[in-house]
């Protein structure tokens, strides 16, 4: 019974310790502390939002205690000491499932090492050198998407001639031919090398489903063709099934293969996606290319040619040209090669 009352006498003085160091705070950045507590971080209304669209309707349950468990409630848990900025430890301490711990070069729960980190950390780059403070504390308007309150932009250093931390930012080049053929396309879409998609996650017993990095889905938000996660949670003898944008940070100068998309099209455009789509209004599901066209408006003709079956053609040609040269080779030499 005494240890009971210790530890609730401890737990007491924390609370009260913490909200007596939220009011210094307010002290002198009122604004800050005011427009924080409408912050995503402080809300965490992108995850239990995104809950309620989907799982909470099927199974017909509130969002779970732990996965509203990352909310930061006060000051304290980023700013440890006064008048120190955080740095990025912090910030990859809360967002270890993915995006975080993605971005230094491992999977979740850092259980192990990914492929590769994201190039802009490899290049020496932190959380804060992208994203603002505004965008961490929060902007005085209540979100409920990190799609609505992040407004950092790809194009914001590399469209322009950015430095950062003494790098030069790699400008975009407009006159690549996949840029031309691809301006509904994201950049992650294409720059970003894997991002973890989670299935049969069970939220009745705590147990942790499996995790693949092997997989690409595809969804339209804001007119913008983005990688999507597909996420299978489970309650009881239920299964729910969702869809939503990600915005992976494993980013690469390599872009993927065009074979990613194009050779695999009904299973990355989640043709028949019988789940729901979750995020902030304009997320839909996008229709799989069906032909393949260059828009040759691009080089001053206004006309788009379909080459779709004029690789095939190319290539039926080729290997066609193979063979009737060493069918002349035989009849004229008496053998097929050498």
């Amino acid at each position: 019974m005494r240890i009971l009352v210790a530890i609730l006498v401890v737990v007491v003085m924390l609370i009260q310790q913490a909200a007596a160091l939220e009011e210094s705070c307010k002290q002198c950045h009122e604004s800050v502390a005011v427009n924080y507590t409408k912050s995503l971080h402080y809300t965490a209304k992108g995850i239990d939002t995104s809950f309620k669209q989907a799982s909470g309707k099927v199974f017909g349950i509130n969002t779970p205690k732990q996965c509203l468990a990352c909310h930061v409630e006060n000051c304290s848990q980023c700013h440890k000491v006064h008048k120190q900025m955080p740095n990025m430890t912090d910030c990859v301490n809360c967002h270890f499932q993915s995006t975080g711990v993605n971005y230094i070069g491992y999977l979740a729960k850092m259980m192990k090492k990914a492929r590769h980190p994201d190039i802009h950390y490899k290049k020496g780059l932190e959380c804060l050198d992208c994203h603002s403070l505004e965008e961490i504390h929060g902007n005085g308007n209540a979100y409920t998407f990190a799609g609505e309150a992040v407004k950092v932009r790809c194009e914001a250093c590399h469209f322009y001639s950015v430095e950062v931390r003494g790098l030069e930012a790699k400008l975009y080049d407009p006159t690549i031919l996949a840029h031309k053929l691809h301006r509904d396309i994201s950049c992650f879409a294409c720059h970003a090398d894997y991002y973890q998609t989670c299935s049969y996650c069970h939220l009745d017993t705590g147990e942790f489903g499996k995790m693949s990095t092997d997989k690409l889905y595809i969804l339209r938000y804001r007119g913008l063709l983005y990688p999507a996660n597909v996420m299978l949670t489970s309650y009881h003898n239920k299964t729910s099934k969702s869809a939503g944008v990600v915005m992976p940070h494993t980013i690469t100068p390599k872009a993927r293969d065009c074979g990613d998309c194009h050779d695999n099209e009904k299973e990355v455009f989640l043709v028949g996606f019988d789940g729901k789509l979750v995020g902030p209004p304009g997320v839909e599901l996008a229709d799989p290319p069906s032909k393949l066209v260059v828009d040759l408006s691009n080089f001053g003709i206004s006309f788009k040619l379909d080459i779709t079956k004029l690789g095939t053609l190319i290539i039926l040609g080729v290997i066609g040209g193979i063979f009737v040269h060493l069918i002349k080779r035989r009849i004229t030499l008496g053998r097929w090669v050498g």
